[in-house]
């Protein structure tokens, strides 16, 4: 009898510490924190306190209690040092209900079971994970083989991982906690999150990911638009801890892969609107003062560079430049616009919008029509004007054209103006010479003529003479010859 009821002694105590342990476990909640972030372990009461009360925070390493922090009914505090984490509880332990733990700077020797035991309260057991993102290589260049790792310390029974880049989700198998991308391009650099749930919470921890290489464009689908007559930007966009050993811009030949010559207004950064002066890039972006018809095409940007470990390799993107422009065509008085565009592999629909100018300059947008067609029949009171393409894609506006009628004929007549005041202006400036020229032949003459006179004054003064004497002659035998022809005929005429 003695033995039997020593068993059922046994049963009893064993049926009655098994809930106990198994309470305390079903007891146990989850923490998932990001490693370096405050990590806030919950212990709230039912209700709050209306005298100071002692409590104790435990964490169990290996069925051994150590304590991590405590205060006192007097308001105490004891916090451990060494190894511990830097814990401690932001609330008063008098007329409060929460007794949450703080730990600073998580790290992941921080992570496992912790204890909360309140004076006169039941005992809480919270579990902390520490979740850690990080990648290998340490330092990523393009074309380079990576794996993005996401570590919980210590591993949950249940869970369910998954990752993020930038916010939108990865296709990748749920709960893999590796993730492998073979050749790494500038599309997967950003903010990598890994995401992990469970029955009682969820949580995510992130890092930064940099691929070093071309920044800008991050691929070879960069398409860039302009009108002719324009000017352009071709974006080349390296990392700044890269070393070049060398850089250059060439164009593709459209019938093959050979270089093609480059426009005669291409310069490479020379674009004094491109910022040269980031910490963060290399700028060797081109520059197209003025596209003209014939400059469509690709155009590749490429470089040898030199990563800081050491490693040489070579990257290139390729750009294709599209140019567009508005052509206008009159027949019987009524104006057809067609909007021009190099290639129209992206472009999916068309907008026309017509611009008119109030007396203060304001712009009025009027959108006459939106179709798949590039061909617009303007009406005749609308032939002056602004008109405006604009071409878009399924997602978004891909550009715009111009075409200013009023503009235009204004500079036509303003050039035939112009050209007639040149002539008329060249005209009077070729008289005007000419009369110059005359006058100043003749007044040299003059000069001439009396400086000669002056050489000789006393000669002058004797030919002058000379020649009133000799005409006084002449005078006085006029006169002889005048007056006896006039009496010879007076004799005669008496003698009848």
């Amino acid at each position: 009898m003695a033995q039997a009821y020593i068993t059922v002694q046994v049963l009893l105590l064993l049926a009655t510490v098994i809930p106990i342990s198994c309470s305390y476990s079903m007891r146990a909640s989850e923490v998932f924190v990001t490693r370096g972030s405050v990590a806030v372990l919950p212990c709230v009461i039912s209700s709050s306190t209306q005298h100071p009360t002692a409590v104790i925070w435990k964490r169990i390493i290996e069925r051994e209690e150590r304590t991590v922090w405590r205060r006192d009914r007097s308001g105490l505090e004891f916090r451990a040092v060494g190894q511990a984490p830097q814990a401690h509880c932001p609330h008063p332990n008098f007329g409060s209900s929460d007794f949450s733990l703080h730990i600073q700077g998580t790290r992941e020797e921080d992570s496992g079971m912790y204890r909360c035991e309140v004076e006169g309260q039941n005992i809480k057991n919270v579990m902390l994970h520490v979740v850690k993102v990080s990648f290998t290589p340490a330092e990523v260049f393009e074309g380079d083989r990576l794996t993005l790792t996401c570590s919980i310390t210590p591993q949950p029974w249940t869970k369910t991982t998954k990752w993020e880049l930038n916010g939108s989700p990865i296709a990748s198998r749920s709960g893999i906690q590796t993730f492998t991308i073979d050749k790494v391009s500038q599309k997967d650099a950003g903010t990598w999150s890994c995401l992990i749930r469970n029955k009682q919470t969820e949580a995510n921890a992130s890092t930064s990911l940099q691929v070093k290489g071309i920044l800008v464009p991050k691929d070879n689908s960069e398409v860039v638009y302009a009108q002719l007559g324009s000017s352009v930007t071709l974006p080349c966009i390296f990392s700044s801890e890269l070393l070049f050993n060398s850089s250059s811009w060439n164009r593709v030949s459209k019938t093959s892969n050979l270089p093609a010559v480059l426009p005669s207004s291409f310069n490479i950064s020379s674009n004094p609107r491109v910022s040269r002066c980031s910490s963060m890039r290399l700028v060797k972006s081109a520059y197209i003062e003025s596209v003209q018809d014939g400059d469509e095409g690709t155009y590749r940007c490429s470089g040898e560079v030199e990563g800081g470990n050491g490693k040489r390799f070579e990257v290139e993107r390729s750009i294709q430049l599209i140019t567009t422009q508005v052509l206008s065509s009159n027949k019987n008085g009524k104006m057809t616009l067609t909007c021009r565009i190099s290639s129209t592999s992206q472009v999916t629909d068309y907008e026309w919008v017509h611009v008119e100018y109030s007396v203060n300059d304001t712009q009025i947008f009027t959108s006459v029509q939106k179709s798949k067609s590039k061909v617009l029949s303007v009406p005749k009171e609308k032939h002056f004007g602004e008109w405006v393409c604009r071409f878009y894609n399924k997602q978004q506006l891909l550009g715009n054209a111009t075409y200013q009628p009023h503009i235009m004929s204004g500079l036509e007549g303003k050039q035939q103006s112009t050209s007639t005041n040149k002539v008329a202006l060249i005209i009077g400036m070729c008289f005007l010479v000419l009369l110059l020229v005359l006058i100043l032949l003749q007044l040299y003459k003059n000069h001439h003529r009396r400086k000669m006179i002056f050489q000789y004054p006393a000669m002058e003064t004797i030919v002058h003479l000379a020649a009133n004497e000799r005409e006084f002659r002449e005078r006085v035998k006029e006169r002889e010859k005048t007056q006896n022809g006039a009496c010879g005929e007076n004799p005669k005429s008496e003698l009848v």
